[in-house]
Protein backbone atom coordinates (compact mmCIF):
# COMPACT_ATOMS: atom_id res chain seq x y z
CA UNK A 1 0.00 0.00 0.00
CA UNK A 2 2.86 2.38 0.77
CA UNK A 3 4.39 1.57 -2.60
CA UNK A 4 1.10 2.50 -4.26
CA UNK A 5 0.84 5.67 -2.15
CA UNK A 6 4.39 6.61 -3.15
CA UNK A 7 3.20 6.97 -6.75
CA UNK A 8 1.08 10.00 -5.80
CA UNK A 9 3.62 12.67 -6.85
CA UNK A 10 3.47 11.20 -10.37
CA UNK A 11 -0.32 10.80 -10.49
CA UNK A 12 -2.43 13.32 -12.40
CA UNK A 13 -4.29 14.41 -9.27
CA UNK A 14 -0.99 15.80 -7.87
CA UNK A 15 0.86 16.69 -11.10
CA UNK A 16 -2.03 18.96 -12.14
CA UNK A 17 -1.38 21.12 -9.07
CA UNK A 18 1.96 22.15 -10.60
CA UNK A 19 0.40 23.09 -13.96
CA UNK A 20 0.12 26.81 -13.32
CA UNK A 21 3.69 27.09 -12.03
CA UNK A 22 5.06 25.13 -15.00
CA UNK A 23 3.12 27.26 -17.49
CA UNK A 24 4.18 30.53 -15.87
CA UNK A 25 7.82 29.53 -15.54
CA UNK A 26 8.20 28.14 -19.06
CA UNK A 27 5.69 30.34 -20.90
CA UNK A 28 3.55 27.43 -22.13
CA UNK A 29 -0.09 27.36 -23.21
CA UNK A 30 -2.60 24.82 -21.90
CA UNK A 31 -2.29 22.70 -25.05
CA UNK A 32 1.54 22.84 -24.96
CA UNK A 33 1.61 21.71 -21.34
CA UNK A 34 -0.87 18.93 -22.14
CA UNK A 35 1.30 17.88 -25.08
CA UNK A 36 4.41 17.61 -22.89
CA UNK A 37 2.45 15.52 -20.39
CA UNK A 38 0.99 13.31 -23.09
CA UNK A 39 4.26 12.64 -24.90
CA UNK A 40 6.12 12.00 -21.65
CA UNK A 41 3.44 9.62 -20.40
CA UNK A 42 3.11 7.68 -23.66
CA UNK A 43 6.88 7.23 -23.90
CA UNK A 44 6.85 6.11 -20.26
CA UNK A 45 4.60 3.21 -21.22
CA UNK A 46 7.16 1.61 -23.53
CA UNK A 47 9.68 0.24 -20.96
CA UNK A 48 7.09 -1.15 -18.53
CA UNK A 49 7.02 -4.62 -20.09
CA UNK A 50 10.76 -4.74 -19.52
CA UNK A 51 10.27 -3.80 -15.85
CA UNK A 52 7.74 -6.62 -15.50
CA UNK A 53 10.20 -9.10 -16.98
CA UNK A 54 12.92 -7.89 -14.64
CA UNK A 55 10.57 -8.44 -11.70
CA UNK A 56 9.92 -12.01 -12.90
CA UNK A 57 13.66 -12.65 -13.19
CA UNK A 58 15.28 -10.81 -10.27
CA UNK A 59 12.33 -10.45 -7.92
CA UNK A 60 10.13 -7.49 -7.09
CA UNK A 61 12.28 -6.44 -4.13
CA UNK A 62 15.43 -5.70 -6.14
CA UNK A 63 13.59 -3.98 -8.97
CA UNK A 64 11.44 -1.87 -6.63
CA UNK A 65 14.51 -0.71 -4.68
CA UNK A 66 16.22 0.53 -7.84
CA UNK A 67 13.02 2.18 -9.10
CA UNK A 68 12.48 4.08 -5.82
CA UNK A 69 15.96 5.65 -5.95
CA UNK A 70 15.60 6.69 -9.60
CA UNK A 71 12.07 7.97 -8.99
CA UNK A 72 13.20 10.26 -6.16
CA UNK A 73 15.97 11.67 -8.35
CA UNK A 74 13.47 12.25 -11.19
CA UNK A 75 11.16 14.26 -8.93
CA UNK A 76 14.02 16.55 -7.96
CA UNK A 77 15.18 16.92 -11.56
CA UNK A 78 11.69 17.91 -12.75
CA UNK A 79 12.27 21.42 -11.38
CA UNK A 80 15.26 21.80 -13.72
CA UNK A 81 13.06 21.88 -16.83
CA UNK A 82 13.88 24.86 -19.05
CA UNK A 83 11.43 24.29 -21.90
CA UNK A 84 8.72 22.05 -23.29
CA UNK A 85 11.22 19.33 -24.30
CA UNK A 86 12.95 19.05 -20.94
CA UNK A 87 9.57 19.22 -19.18
CA UNK A 88 8.37 16.33 -21.35
CA UNK A 89 11.49 14.36 -20.38
CA UNK A 90 10.76 15.07 -16.73
CA UNK A 91 7.17 13.91 -17.12
CA UNK A 92 8.46 10.76 -18.82
CA UNK A 93 10.75 9.95 -15.89
CA UNK A 94 8.21 10.42 -13.09
CA UNK A 95 5.38 8.70 -14.99
CA UNK A 96 7.54 5.73 -15.96
CA UNK A 97 9.17 5.26 -12.56
CA UNK A 98 6.26 6.28 -10.34
CA UNK A 99 2.79 5.84 -11.79
CA UNK A 100 3.93 3.10 -14.17
CA UNK A 101 6.61 1.00 -12.48
CA UNK A 102 5.79 1.37 -8.77
CA UNK A 103 2.07 1.13 -9.50
CA UNK A 104 2.57 -2.05 -11.48
CA UNK A 105 4.92 -3.60 -8.90
CA UNK A 106 2.47 -2.98 -6.06
CA UNK A 107 -0.24 -4.91 -7.92
CA UNK A 108 2.29 -7.56 -8.93
CA UNK A 109 3.17 -8.06 -5.25
CA UNK A 110 -0.45 -8.68 -4.27
CA UNK A 111 -0.77 -11.40 -6.92
CA UNK A 112 2.28 -13.17 -5.48
CA UNK A 113 0.79 -13.39 -1.98
CA UNK A 114 -2.94 -13.99 -2.50
CA UNK A 115 -5.21 -16.13 -4.66
CA UNK A 116 -8.53 -17.02 -3.01
CA UNK A 117 -8.82 -13.52 -1.50
CA UNK A 118 -7.06 -11.77 -4.35
CA UNK A 119 -10.03 -9.54 -5.13
CA UNK A 120 -10.26 -8.31 -1.56
CA UNK A 121 -6.48 -7.87 -1.35
CA UNK A 122 -6.50 -5.74 -4.49
CA UNK A 123 -9.30 -3.66 -3.02
CA UNK A 124 -7.37 -3.03 0.20
CA UNK A 125 -4.33 -2.08 -1.87
CA UNK A 126 -6.30 0.37 -4.01
CA UNK A 127 -8.13 1.93 -1.07
CA UNK A 128 -5.14 2.14 1.29
CA UNK A 129 -2.75 3.24 -1.44
CA UNK A 130 -4.24 4.96 -4.46
CA UNK A 131 -7.62 6.17 -3.15
CA UNK A 132 -6.40 7.29 0.26
CA UNK A 133 -3.40 9.01 -1.28
CA UNK A 134 -5.59 10.78 -3.84
CA UNK A 135 -7.92 11.95 -1.08
CA UNK A 136 -5.41 13.25 1.46
CA UNK A 137 -2.38 14.51 -0.52
CA UNK A 138 -3.73 17.19 -2.92
CA UNK A 139 -4.52 19.83 -0.28
CA UNK A 140 -1.22 19.45 1.67
CA UNK A 141 0.76 19.52 -1.59
CA UNK A 142 -1.14 22.62 -2.74
CA UNK A 143 -0.31 24.26 0.61
CA UNK A 144 3.38 23.38 0.23
CA UNK A 145 3.47 24.82 -3.29
CA UNK A 146 2.03 28.11 -2.02
CA UNK A 147 4.25 28.16 1.08
CA UNK A 148 7.59 26.83 -0.18
CA UNK A 149 7.29 26.98 -3.97
CA UNK A 150 7.08 24.17 -6.55
CA UNK A 151 10.81 23.34 -6.54
CA UNK A 152 11.07 22.87 -2.78
CA UNK A 153 7.81 20.90 -2.79
CA UNK A 154 9.20 18.46 -5.34
CA UNK A 155 12.31 18.01 -3.20
CA UNK A 156 10.18 17.35 -0.11
CA UNK A 157 8.12 14.76 -1.99
CA UNK A 158 11.26 13.09 -3.34
CA UNK A 159 12.82 12.94 0.11
CA UNK A 160 9.64 11.48 1.61
CA UNK A 161 9.51 8.73 -1.02
CA UNK A 162 13.15 7.82 -0.49
CA UNK A 163 13.17 7.94 3.33
CA UNK A 164 9.95 5.98 3.75
CA UNK A 165 10.19 3.40 0.97
CA UNK A 166 13.85 2.42 0.62
CA UNK A 167 14.37 1.06 4.18
CA UNK A 168 11.09 -0.85 4.05
CA UNK A 169 11.95 -2.46 0.71
CA UNK A 170 15.48 -3.29 1.86
CA UNK A 171 14.64 -4.77 5.26
CA UNK A 172 10.94 -5.74 5.33
CA UNK A 173 9.73 -6.52 1.81
CA UNK A 174 9.73 -10.13 0.53
CA UNK A 175 8.89 -11.27 -2.99
CA UNK A 176 6.53 -14.13 -2.15
CA UNK A 177 5.44 -16.21 0.86
CA UNK A 178 7.60 -19.18 -0.13
CA UNK A 179 10.70 -17.04 0.51
CA UNK A 180 10.00 -17.09 4.24
CA UNK A 181 8.46 -20.55 4.56
CA UNK A 182 4.86 -19.42 4.25
CA UNK A 183 2.18 -20.28 1.71
CA UNK A 184 -0.30 -18.51 -0.53
CA UNK A 185 -3.21 -16.84 1.32
CA UNK A 186 -1.45 -17.49 4.65
CA UNK A 187 -2.52 -21.16 4.59
CA UNK A 188 -0.73 -23.72 6.74
CA UNK A 189 0.13 -25.86 3.73
CA UNK A 190 0.37 -25.54 -0.02
CA UNK A 191 -2.75 -25.15 -2.12
CA UNK A 192 -3.58 -28.28 -4.06
CA UNK A 193 -5.34 -26.53 -6.91
CA UNK A 194 -4.29 -22.91 -6.56
CA UNK A 195 -1.25 -20.91 -7.57
CA UNK A 196 1.97 -21.79 -5.71
CA UNK A 197 5.40 -20.95 -7.16
CA UNK A 198 8.59 -22.73 -6.13
CA UNK A 199 11.98 -22.03 -7.61
CA UNK A 200 10.64 -21.03 -11.00
CA UNK A 201 8.52 -24.17 -11.46
CA UNK A 202 4.92 -23.74 -12.55
CA UNK A 203 2.27 -23.62 -9.80
CA UNK A 204 -0.06 -26.59 -9.47
CA UNK A 205 -3.05 -25.99 -11.72
CA UNK A 206 -1.59 -22.73 -13.00
CA UNK A 207 -2.41 -22.15 -16.71
CA UNK A 208 1.02 -20.47 -17.07
CA UNK A 209 0.05 -18.27 -20.02
CA UNK A 210 2.99 -16.41 -21.47
CA UNK A 211 2.39 -12.82 -22.51
CA UNK A 212 2.14 -13.73 -26.25
CA UNK A 213 -0.26 -16.59 -25.43
CA UNK A 214 -2.41 -14.27 -23.34
CA UNK A 215 -2.55 -11.71 -26.15
CA UNK A 216 -4.00 -14.33 -28.47
CA UNK A 217 -7.15 -14.61 -26.34
CA UNK A 218 -10.21 -12.34 -26.56
CA UNK A 219 -10.64 -11.91 -22.77
CA UNK A 220 -7.18 -10.34 -22.60
CA UNK A 221 -8.18 -7.55 -24.97
CA UNK A 222 -11.54 -7.01 -23.29
CA UNK A 223 -9.85 -6.60 -19.90
CA UNK A 224 -7.16 -4.39 -21.41
CA UNK A 225 -9.68 -2.16 -23.21
CA UNK A 226 -11.74 -1.67 -20.06
CA UNK A 227 -8.64 -0.85 -18.03
CA UNK A 228 -7.36 1.64 -20.60
CA UNK A 229 -10.77 3.29 -20.97
CA UNK A 230 -11.13 3.66 -17.22
CA UNK A 231 -7.75 5.36 -16.89
CA UNK A 232 -8.13 7.39 -20.08
CA UNK A 233 -11.40 9.07 -19.20
CA UNK A 234 -10.53 9.42 -15.52
CA UNK A 235 -7.22 11.17 -16.25
CA UNK A 236 -8.86 13.57 -18.69
CA UNK A 237 -11.52 14.50 -16.15
CA UNK A 238 -8.96 15.10 -13.39
CA UNK A 239 -6.48 16.98 -15.58
CA UNK A 240 -9.06 19.36 -17.07
CA UNK A 241 -11.40 19.72 -14.09
CA UNK A 242 -10.50 23.36 -13.53
CA UNK A 243 -11.23 24.28 -17.16
CA UNK A 244 -14.50 22.31 -17.09
CA UNK A 245 -15.64 24.18 -14.00
CA UNK A 246 -14.88 27.50 -15.68
CA UNK A 247 -16.67 26.63 -18.93
CA UNK A 248 -19.64 25.48 -16.87
CA UNK A 249 -19.89 28.91 -15.25
CA UNK A 250 -18.10 28.39 -11.93
CA UNK A 251 -15.11 30.34 -10.66
CA UNK A 252 -12.83 27.35 -11.17
CA UNK A 253 -10.68 28.03 -8.11
CA UNK A 254 -8.07 25.59 -6.83
CA UNK A 255 -10.32 24.79 -3.87
CA UNK A 256 -13.29 23.96 -6.14
CA UNK A 257 -11.09 21.83 -8.36
CA UNK A 258 -9.64 19.95 -5.41
CA UNK A 259 -13.08 19.29 -3.93
CA UNK A 260 -14.43 17.87 -7.20
CA UNK A 261 -11.40 15.65 -7.73
CA UNK A 262 -11.44 14.61 -4.09
CA UNK A 263 -14.98 13.28 -4.55
CA UNK A 264 -13.60 10.89 -7.18
CA UNK A 265 -10.97 9.61 -4.74
CA UNK A 266 -13.50 9.06 -1.96
CA UNK A 267 -16.02 7.23 -4.14
CA UNK A 268 -13.24 5.15 -5.68
CA UNK A 269 -12.12 4.05 -2.22
CA UNK A 270 -15.63 3.26 -1.02
CA UNK A 271 -16.38 1.42 -4.26
CA UNK A 272 -13.26 -0.70 -3.92
CA UNK A 273 -14.22 -1.75 -0.40
CA UNK A 274 -17.70 -2.66 -1.53
CA UNK A 275 -16.65 -4.49 -4.68
CA UNK A 276 -13.47 -6.34 -3.66
CA UNK A 277 -15.16 -9.10 -1.73
CA UNK A 278 -17.71 -9.55 -4.53
CA UNK A 279 -14.83 -10.19 -6.96
CA UNK A 280 -13.96 -13.29 -4.92
CA UNK A 281 -17.52 -14.63 -5.14
CA UNK A 282 -18.83 -13.81 -8.62
CA UNK A 283 -17.51 -14.29 -12.12
CA UNK A 284 -16.06 -11.19 -13.81
CA UNK A 285 -18.72 -11.12 -16.52
CA UNK A 286 -21.38 -10.64 -13.82
CA UNK A 287 -19.71 -7.61 -12.23
CA UNK A 288 -17.59 -5.96 -14.92
CA UNK A 289 -20.47 -4.57 -17.06
CA UNK A 290 -21.36 -2.37 -14.10
CA UNK A 291 -18.09 -0.47 -14.61
CA UNK A 292 -18.75 0.96 -18.11
CA UNK A 293 -22.37 1.72 -17.16
CA UNK A 294 -21.23 3.90 -14.25
CA UNK A 295 -18.40 5.42 -16.29
CA UNK A 296 -20.90 6.39 -18.98
CA UNK A 297 -23.29 7.93 -16.46
CA UNK A 298 -20.48 9.82 -14.76
CA UNK A 299 -19.33 11.29 -18.09
CA UNK A 300 -22.88 12.40 -18.91
CA UNK A 301 -23.32 14.11 -15.53
CA UNK A 302 -20.00 15.92 -16.05
CA UNK A 303 -21.22 16.93 -19.51
CA UNK A 304 -24.33 18.44 -17.90
CA UNK A 305 -22.18 20.50 -15.55
CA UNK A 306 -19.36 21.47 -17.91
CA UNK A 307 -21.74 22.80 -20.59
CA UNK A 308 -23.49 25.29 -18.29
CA UNK A 309 -26.76 23.40 -18.00
CA UNK A 310 -26.59 23.19 -14.20
CA UNK A 311 -27.25 25.95 -11.66
CA UNK A 312 -24.74 24.32 -9.31
CA UNK A 313 -21.76 23.50 -11.49
CA UNK A 314 -19.43 22.45 -8.67
CA UNK A 315 -22.07 20.22 -7.11
CA UNK A 316 -22.88 18.63 -10.48
CA UNK A 317 -19.22 17.91 -11.20
CA UNK A 318 -18.87 16.36 -7.75
CA UNK A 319 -21.77 14.01 -8.50
CA UNK A 320 -20.28 13.14 -11.89
CA UNK A 321 -16.88 12.38 -10.37
CA UNK A 322 -18.54 10.35 -7.60
CA UNK A 323 -20.34 8.16 -10.14
CA UNK A 324 -17.25 7.83 -12.31
CA UNK A 325 -15.13 6.91 -9.28
CA UNK A 326 -17.51 4.05 -8.47
CA UNK A 327 -17.27 2.77 -12.05
CA UNK A 328 -13.48 2.93 -11.97
CA UNK A 329 -13.51 1.04 -8.66
CA UNK A 330 -15.48 -1.83 -10.19
CA UNK A 331 -13.09 -1.92 -13.14
CA UNK A 332 -10.01 -2.18 -10.91
CA UNK A 333 -11.45 -4.39 -8.16
CA UNK A 334 -12.77 -6.99 -10.60
CA UNK A 335 -10.45 -6.59 -13.59
CA UNK A 336 -7.07 -6.83 -11.82
CA UNK A 337 -7.74 -10.14 -10.04
CA UNK A 338 -9.26 -11.53 -13.24
CA UNK A 339 -5.91 -11.11 -15.03
CA UNK A 340 -4.07 -13.22 -12.44
CA UNK A 341 -6.82 -15.84 -12.28
CA UNK A 342 -7.29 -16.10 -16.04
CA UNK A 343 -3.61 -16.26 -16.97
CA UNK A 344 -1.74 -17.48 -13.87
CA UNK A 345 1.22 -16.29 -11.81
CA UNK A 346 4.14 -17.80 -13.74
CA UNK A 347 4.38 -14.95 -16.26
CA UNK A 348 2.20 -12.50 -14.38
CA UNK A 349 4.88 -9.79 -14.33
CA UNK A 350 5.32 -9.81 -18.11
CA UNK A 351 1.55 -9.88 -18.72
CA UNK A 352 0.84 -7.10 -16.25
CA UNK A 353 3.77 -5.10 -17.65
CA UNK A 354 2.30 -5.26 -21.16
CA UNK A 355 -1.15 -4.23 -19.93
CA UNK A 356 0.26 -1.45 -17.78
CA UNK A 357 2.16 -0.09 -20.79
CA UNK A 358 -1.10 0.40 -22.65
CA UNK A 359 -2.80 1.77 -19.54
CA UNK A 360 -0.12 4.39 -18.95
CA UNK A 361 -0.21 5.38 -22.62
CA UNK A 362 -4.00 5.82 -22.42
CA UNK A 363 -3.76 8.04 -19.35
CA UNK A 364 -1.15 10.16 -21.10
CA UNK A 365 -2.98 10.50 -24.42
CA UNK A 366 -6.31 11.52 -22.89
CA UNK A 367 -5.40 15.00 -21.53
CA UNK A 368 -3.94 16.20 -24.84
CA UNK A 369 -6.77 14.82 -27.00
CA UNK A 370 -9.41 16.21 -24.67
CA UNK A 371 -7.66 19.58 -24.49
CA UNK A 372 -7.16 19.81 -28.24
CA UNK A 373 -10.76 18.77 -28.97
CA UNK A 374 -11.90 21.38 -26.44
CA UNK A 375 -10.03 24.08 -28.37
CA UNK A 376 -11.27 22.88 -31.77
CA UNK A 377 -14.86 22.83 -30.49
CA UNK A 378 -14.63 26.50 -29.55
CA UNK A 379 -13.61 25.95 -25.93
CA UNK A 380 -16.46 23.50 -25.34
CA UNK A 381 -16.00 20.23 -23.43
CA UNK A 382 -19.45 18.97 -24.49
CA UNK A 383 -18.37 16.89 -27.53
CA UNK A 384 -15.48 15.38 -25.57
CA UNK A 385 -17.66 14.18 -22.71
CA UNK A 386 -20.35 12.83 -25.05
CA UNK A 387 -17.66 10.86 -26.88
CA UNK A 388 -16.46 9.43 -23.56
CA UNK A 389 -19.98 8.26 -22.75
CA UNK A 390 -20.50 6.74 -26.20
CA UNK A 391 -17.22 4.79 -25.99
CA UNK A 392 -18.50 3.01 -22.87
CA UNK A 393 -21.50 1.49 -24.68
CA UNK A 394 -19.67 -1.31 -26.58
CA UNK A 395 -17.70 -2.07 -23.42
CA UNK A 396 -20.94 -2.92 -21.64
CA UNK A 397 -21.60 -5.62 -24.23
CA UNK A 398 -18.03 -6.95 -24.36
CA UNK A 399 -17.62 -7.30 -20.59
CA UNK A 400 -20.93 -9.19 -20.38
CA UNK A 401 -19.44 -11.75 -22.83
CA UNK A 402 -16.23 -12.28 -20.81
CA UNK A 403 -15.23 -15.91 -20.22
CA UNK A 404 -12.14 -17.54 -18.74
CA UNK A 405 -9.79 -18.54 -21.59
CA UNK A 406 -8.87 -22.13 -22.32
CA UNK A 407 -5.39 -22.92 -20.89
CA UNK A 408 -2.65 -23.18 -23.54
CA UNK A 409 -1.82 -26.63 -24.86
CA UNK A 410 1.86 -26.06 -24.07
CA UNK A 411 3.01 -24.29 -20.92
CA UNK A 412 6.24 -22.37 -20.50
CA UNK A 413 7.19 -23.28 -16.93
CA UNK A 414 10.10 -20.84 -16.59
CA UNK A 415 9.17 -17.29 -15.54
CA UNK A 416 11.80 -15.82 -17.90
CA UNK A 417 13.70 -18.52 -19.80
CA UNK A 418 15.47 -16.28 -22.30
CA UNK A 419 17.79 -13.33 -21.81
CA UNK A 420 15.94 -10.05 -22.12
CA UNK A 421 16.68 -8.45 -25.46
CA UNK A 422 15.87 -4.74 -25.47
CA UNK A 423 15.00 -4.99 -29.15
CA UNK A 424 12.30 -7.54 -28.34
CA UNK A 425 10.56 -5.60 -25.59
CA UNK A 426 6.80 -5.76 -26.05
CA UNK A 427 5.44 -2.26 -26.64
Amino acid sequence: MLMAMATMPSQTVIVSLFNVSFRDKLGLSVSQLSLAYTVGTICAAFPLSWVGKMADRFGIRVVAGVIVVLYALALVALEWAIGIVTLGIGFFCIRFLGQGSLGMLSGHTIAMWFERRLGMAHSVLAVGGFALGSAIFPKPVAWMIERFGPGSTLMILAGAVLVVMLPLIAFCFRNKPEDIGQHLDGDESEHLFHDVAHGGSAPIGDPAFTAPQARRTLPFWILLTLSCTSGCIGTALLFHMQEMLITGGAEGSVAQTASANQMWAISFGVGMLGTGWLADKFKPRVLLPIAPVLMMLGSLVCWYGATGRSDDVVGTMKVGMLIYGLGMAVSVAVGSPAVARFYGRTHHGAIRGFMTSFGVAATGLAPFLAGKWYELAGEDFGPVLIAFAAWCVPLIVLTAMLKKPTPPSTRDLNPDPDPVDMHEVEL
